[in-house]
């Protein structure tokens, strides 16, 4: 772009462009007014500089004079940043001064990307470290021994504290590149070639049950196929069942009963007296949500119930007065915010300390044909049919409602052990709301009080 410029008043002349770009601004408003007016407030000071010493061409040619460019931001007419490098010239025989000025938005918009993609990777990379922290934190506190090899060498490459306690070894980082199969006993050898074949060609993985020389014990080895940029990579649980030479020996039929709760096809919980989930089957971690046991442990079983404190306060009244509670109906909660109607079946374990054990079934198929009708619900339905044609169907429908509410309530109290305000919740209701239909079906007290 080229500027011409009274050298007294500092008003553009006139002006001439080239290229695309500069057309978008309309740089023509510019003509007749004064240039430091068009000039952003960093650049006023520069430009008015510029004016003062303009370069002198009447003894050298511009090719053989030094100058240097000054980079001045302008304000286009409709008020667009366009930034510039600027030269100012005094020409001999020439009245008005010349503005050489080079556009710099192009560079600009190139620059502004570069540091927007900068940013975003600054982010990512916080976000990546982020991750890896907690990862890191999550696989040393896991009470499960985890181990990652590398499907490639066949060498351990990282193992949790866990771990190494379940293999005899006291520091993680002596495990790192020893191969997995010399920690059990050599019959086992082939089985792990196998694995790690399988894995490697098809992304297959199956379990193993393995002997460790270490310790005199077995475990149940679970793998997952892991694909990094490095390379696939098996990730290891490590399942131990006590061997110690010192205790007794588990029998057959222990091993199998034990298996079945493991492998059956209901959920099965261990909590102590408090909750806390001390043992869990692979049903309940699928229903869970949960993906491992590690993520259950440790953990209130009613952390995954629908109504939490309500569903456990029934379960636990229940339990401390029969021992045994059967097809209580409730919702459980995974960890992905998904709701299962389960049934759970509950009863106390003979043990020195509190221990309660807890059989959980879906009913989500059972609930698509229907329910069951109890033989009190058949009764109902049978005097019910017998008013069609003495009464509008409209009637008997209001009939049929008013009965099915009497009953949920009833069967609320009772699990509730008539309290009131845990009714009212389990219902969905509010405590007014409760208190009205209990006088309504005369079910009420004397404290009752809509």
């Amino acid at each position: 772009m080229v500027v011409l410029i009274h050298p007294k008043t500092h008003n553009i002349v006139s002006l001439k462009t080239k290229g695309i770009e500069l057309s978008r601004l309309k740089l023509e408003g510019w003509v007749g007014r004064k240039i430091s007016d068009l000039t952003e407030a960093d650049s006023v000071k520069k430009i008015l500089t510029t004016l003062k010493a303009p370069i002198e061409l009447s003894d050298q040619s511009p090719l053989e004079q030094e100058t240097e460019w000054r980079h001045i931001n302008f304000l286009s007419p409709t008020k667009q940043s366009a930034p510039f490098l600027v030269q100012l010239f005094k020409f001999k025989n020439e009245v008005n001064l010349r503005l050489c000025a080079r556009d710099l938005g192009s560079m600009s918009k190139m620059q502004q990307k570069l540091m927007d993609t900068h940013r975003s990777m600054e982010r990512d990379y916080l976000r990546l470290r982020h991750l890896e922290s907690r990862y890191n934190l999550l696989f040393d506190n896991s009470v499960e021994p985890i181990l990652i090899v590398d499907l490639t060498t066949k060498k351990i490459t990282q193992a949790n504290p866990a771990g190494a306690r379940a293999l005899m070894t006291e520091d993680p980082k002596k495990l790192v590149g020893a191969e997995l199969y010399q920690f059990f006993s050599s019959e086992h050898r082939d089985d792990f070639e196998s694995l790690m074949t399988a894995a490697q060609t098809g992304g297959k993985t199956k379990s193993l049950l393995v002997k460790s020389l270490g310790a005199d014990q077995t475990f149940t080895l679970t793998p997952s196929l892991i694909v990094q940029e490095g390379g696939p990579q098996l990730m290891v649980r490590l399942t131990a069942k006590s061997m110690s030479k010192g205790g007794p020996q588990s029998t057959p039929t222990q091993e199998w009963f034990t298996d079945a709760i493991q492998k059956a096809p209901y959920g099965f919980v261990v909590t102590d007296g408090a909750g806390i989930v001390l043992s869990a089957n692979d049903e309940f971690i699928s229903l869970s949500g949960a993906f491992s046991q590690a993520r259950v442990l440790g953990k209130p079983f009613e952390t995954w119930l629908a109504r939490a404190g309500v569903d456990w306060g029934v379960l636990i009244n229940n339990l401390k007065q029969l021992s045994k509670l059967r097809n209580f109906a409730t919702e459980l909660v995974s960890e992905s915010n998904t709701s299962v109607e389960v049934e759970i079946s509950a009863s106390t374990l003979d043990s020195e300390e509190k221990r309660y054990g807890f059989f959980i079934r879906d009913v989500h198929r059972l609930s698509q044909t229907g329910p069951v009708a109890s033989s009190s619900m058949a009764g109902s339905v049978s005097q019910l049919a017998q008013l069609v044609g003495r009464m509008p169907m409209k009637d008997i429908v209001g009939e049929t409602s008013d009965m099915i509410e009497k009953m949920c309530i009833q069967s609320a109290l009772e699990l509730t052990q008539n309290n009131r305000a845990s009714t009212a919740e389990m219902l969905g209701l509010s405590r007014q709301s409760l208190y009205i239909k209990l006088h309504r079906y005369g079910m009420a007290d004397s404290s009752d009080k809509p």
